[in-house]
This record gives structure tokens, C-alpha cells and sequence, in this order.
């Protein structure tokens, strides 16, 4: 990457130079294996995504969706132990890892977490939810590999890291298609029941590969000192994570309990066709702690970040080919199409605060600010889903809500962090693609609607934004040369 292109202020210190071309390097090429970790993780995505929903019932869709909303909080009974391992060894190597730190990490976890799956498992009974059940007995497998891969993300060893994803993905997607086509089972409870084997096999795994790569060896080594210690350093960001998380999915927490299952089934259905546009957004929020934890110079994290919005501008133009297939294969969810273009925009703004600012919050030990931040946001983001709801009463009066929280979070964010706070034209071009974005998604046929979007946005980029334009689509280039070159 030429480097003379991409700092805005002219030509840096020659030795700043060189530290900045090798973070650089190692950035670029951390992005390329997670980004082909995340091109399987597409394919697979968009088989589930669209195939589960076709042959499913909405109601049997609905369960498994329940399931995945109840897993993405179980990181937060770890109560920041993963959390302060990843602040413990950011901008390390692995090799600076002690053996018996992966062992105390194990073990606590294991201990610790059991007793949190048997208080789940207890409610759960007591409750007479299945579903809880199932959430329940992964909590153990979830949180210790959570906490090796927070280990590996934040040392760069991205290459393992891809590995662990594609191993998620293919067993879920393996199991699910057996029980869809060999057994033809509509029981909901099956498939959840496969996705929690999968958990298991994943952490079996990944102990196999630290003991055959790393050559770690495996032993119990349980510290109550070593716990309260990460506990303490990551309890924040912890917070930070769990208030992210539900941030992300008060609403359909929201649709859940307000509206009816088939609401909730559709408006799940627009949640998972957004981790299409995760898949290629999640490299970025993966490779970025690490290169911010060595880099200085402010101008190139900016440029970085103009970078971002104008890739996260032409990713969300995918909800028109979504568009198109609800109207030709899956018409029975023909209704989430506006929730769809609405959902899609807000991760113009993901992009940008999960890439960069928080990654910029955690590099400078600024949870507690994090914290406060995403407080505020949430109140106001159950604040908005009120008013919504009982103003429209509607799956798409939700996501306009959503819409609004997220935009006051990216606001916040810009002031917070003024050091790359948005100039007018990337506000202008954001919220111009938006309008536009969510016009053509409402009132044009997909095909042509995505013609214009992708029109106006490349005319946008090429007036006022050039540079940054021109940068990404090199940078683009230059990591598809050397993927070829490698390959």
C-alpha cells in the first residue's frame, strides 16, 4: 500500500514510515484470512439463511431463532474473564503467552462456568423452557473457546482464529441439512439440539489444536487470583459487550414480546440476512484491535475509517438481491421486505463504530467511557422502540426505531473520539445513501433499484470523496494479487 496517498497531512517520519508499512502488512494480511474465513462462512450463511426458512414452518423458524438470540448473551456470564484476556496480550504474540495461562484460563472457565450452566438449567426446568435448557448446557464450551480466540485475535495469529469460524459454520450447516433432507423433521428442538453438539466438537477441536500447533499441554491449574484478576480488567469492557449486544437486539426482544410469532420469525429472518453483511464487516472489527494497539498515527486511522464507510456504502447494496429472491423463492416472507432496507442501513454505522471506535476505546483502555456511552444509547434505544411501537405497532415502526438508536450512537462516537470525527462530506454522503438506499428498496423493483443506488453512491464517492475511493479500490486490488500470487 502506498502509504504517501493515505496520510491526508503529507509524508510521515521516516521511522514512523516503517512502523506504519508493517502494521500495514500485518493488517492486510490479517484481513485476508479472516475475509476467506468469512467467504465460507457466506455460502454456508446463505444456504441457512434461506433454505431453513423455506422448508421450516414459521413457528419451528421462530424456535431456532429464540435459541440464537438466548446464545448471544451467553458470553456475558463469563462476567469479563474473556474479556481481560483479550486486554491482557492485545498487540502480543502468541509466543508470549505462557503455557500456564492457557491452562488457568481453561480451568477457571471450566469451573466457573459450570456452575452457571446448572443455575440456567435450573431456571430453565423450573420454567418449563426447552429452549432455555439448550442455551444452558453450551455455556461452558462457548466461553472457554470465546476466551482462546480472544486470546488468538489479539496476539494476530488470524490464521487459526479463520479456522476456528469454518469449523462452526460447516458442523451447523452439515447437521442442519441432514435433519432437513434425511430425517425431514419440522421439530424444532432437533436442530437446536445439533447446534449444541456443535459447540462441543468445536472446543474438542480447537484443544487439539493448541496442544498439536502451539504445543501446549493440557492441565488443571485452578487460580480464584488469576480469575478476580481478569474478571476486573474486563468486567468493563464486558459491560461495554453485553450492552453492544443488546443494543443490537433490543429489538427484536421488542418484536418478541409485543407482536405476534410470525413478526418475529420475519423480522428474525431480515437479523440473519444481516450477517451476511457481518461476514464481511467482521475481518475488519477482527484485524483492526490489533494493528490500533501498535499504530500512532491518527491520520491513517482516519483514512482507514473514510475507507470503512465507503466499502460498508456498495456491502449493504446486497439487500437487493435479497429483495429479489423473497419475490421469486420465498414468498412466504415476502412481508420483512422494508424491515429488510431499513436493517441493512444501520450497518453503514456498524461499520464504522464497530471497526473503528471501539476498537479505538479498547486500544486506549477507555472502557468505562465505552460503557457510558452505550447506557445512554440503550435508554434511549428503549425509549425509541416505545414510541415506535405504539405509534406504528409494526415490525418496520421497530426497525425505524433501531435505525434512529444506532445513528445517535454513531453520533456519539464522533464526538467522543474528535480526533476522526466525520466532516461534512462523509455525513453528507451517509445520509443521502440512506435516503436513497431505503427509497429504492421501498418503491423500486430490486433490479433497478439497485442500478440507481449503486449509481448514486459511486457518484457521491467520486465527487467527494475520491482519494479515499481511489485508496480502497488499490487496496482491494493489492490483497486480491497477493491471495492470487500465494494461491
Amino acid at each position: 500500500m502506498n502509504h504517501d496517498a493515505l496520510y491526508p497531512g503529507g509524508y510521515l517520519e521516516e521511522e514512523d514510515k516503517s512502523m506504519a508499512d508493517k502494521g500495514s502488512e500485518n493488517l492486510k494480511k490479517g484481513i485476508i484470512l479472516v475475509f476467506m474465513a468469512n467467504l465460507i462462512n457466506l455460502v454456508i450463511s446463505l444456504l441457512n439463511g434461506f433454505i431453513l426458512p423455506k422448508y421450516l414452518a414459521v413457528d419451528t423458524y421462530a424456535d431456532i431463532k429464540t435459541y440464537q438470540l438466548y446464545i448471544n448473551y451467553i458470553g456475558v456470564l463469563a462476567l469479563g474473564y474473556a474479556d481481560g484476556i483479550y486486554l491482557k496480550y492485545g498487540g502480543c504474540k502468541i509466543t508470549d503467552v505462557p503455557e500456564r495461562n492457557i491452562n488457568l484460563c481453561r480451568s477457571n472457565l471450566l469451573i466457573f462456568q459450570s456452575m452457571m450452566t446448572a443455575m440456567f438449567v435450573i431456571a430453565g426446568i423450573v420454567v418449563n423452557d426447552k429452549i432455555l435448557i439448550a442455551a444452558a448446557i453450551v455455556i461452558v464450551p462457548i466461553n472457554i473457546v470465546a476466551a482462546f480466540k480472544n486470546i488468538l485475535q489479539a496476539t494476530g495469529e488470524f490464521k487459526y482464529y479463520s479456522r476456528i469460524m469454518n469449523y462452526t459454520s460447516v458442523l451447523t450447516f452439515i447437521g442442519t441439512i441432514v435433519l432437513l433432507f434425511v430425517f425431514k423433521t419440522d421439530y424444532s428442538l432437533y436442530y437446536i439440539y445439533v447446534m449444541c453438539a456443535v459447540y462441543y466438537v468445536v472446543w474438542f477441536l480447537m484443544e487439539r489444536k493448541l496442544i498439536d500447533d502451539y504445543h501446549y499441554k493440557r492441565y488443571f491449574s485452578f487460580s480464584i487470583s488469576d480469575l478476580w484478576r481478569n474478571i476486573k480488567s474486563g468486567f468493563v469492557l464486558m459491560l461495554g459487550n453485553f450492552s453492544s449486544i443488546l443494543m443490537t437486539s433490543i429489538d427484536r426482544w421488542f418484536v418478541k414480546f409485543l407482536l405476534s410469532t410470525a413478526d418475529f420469525a420475519y423480522y428474525s429472518f431480515v437479523v440473519s440476512t444481516e450477517h451476511l453483511i457481518t461476514i464481511f464487516i467482521n475481518p475488519i472489527i477482527t484485524t483492526m484491535y490489533n494493528y490500533i494497539c501498535i499504530a500512532s498515527d491518527l491520520r491513517f486511522i482516519k483514512k482507514v475509517k473514510r475507507m470503512c464507510l465507503i466499502f460498508a456504502l456498495f456491502l449493504v447494496s446486497s439487500a437487493f438481491p435479497i429483495k429479489f429472491i423473497l419475490e421469486v423463492y420465498l414468498t412466504k416472507y415476502l412481508a420483512s421486505r422494508y424491515v429488510l432496507f431499513i436493517l441493512f442501513s444501520t450497518e453503514i454505522f456498524f461499520m464504522i463504530i464497530k471497526g473503528i471506535y471501539v476498537n479505538v476505546y479498547k486500544a486506549r483502555k477507555q472502557q468505562d467511557r465505552y460503557f457510558k456511552q452505550l447506557v445512554i444509547t440503550i435508554v434511549l434505544g428503549c425509549i425509541f422502540n416505545s414510541i415506535f411501537y405504539f405509534l406504528f405497532g409494526s415490525n418496520e415502526g421497530i426497525a425505524f426505531a433501531t435505525l434512529l438508536s444506532i445513528s445517535v450512537w454513531y453520533v456519539i462516537c464522533s464526538v467522543s473520539v474528535k480526533e476522526i470525527a466525520p466532516d461534512w462530506r462523509e455525513l453528507f454522503v451517509v445520509i443521502v445513501s440512506i435516503i436513497v438506499f431505503i427509497l429504492c428498496g421501498f418503491y423500486i423493483e430490486a433490479v433497478i433499484g439497485f442500478a440507481i443506488y449503486i449509481g448514486v453512491v459511486l457518484f457521491l464517492c467520486l465527487t467527494l470523496m475520491r482519494d479515499d475511493f481511489i485508496s480502497l479500490v488499490n487496496l482491494a486490488l493489492g490483497m486480491l494479487r497477493k491471495k492470487i500470487v500465494h494461491t
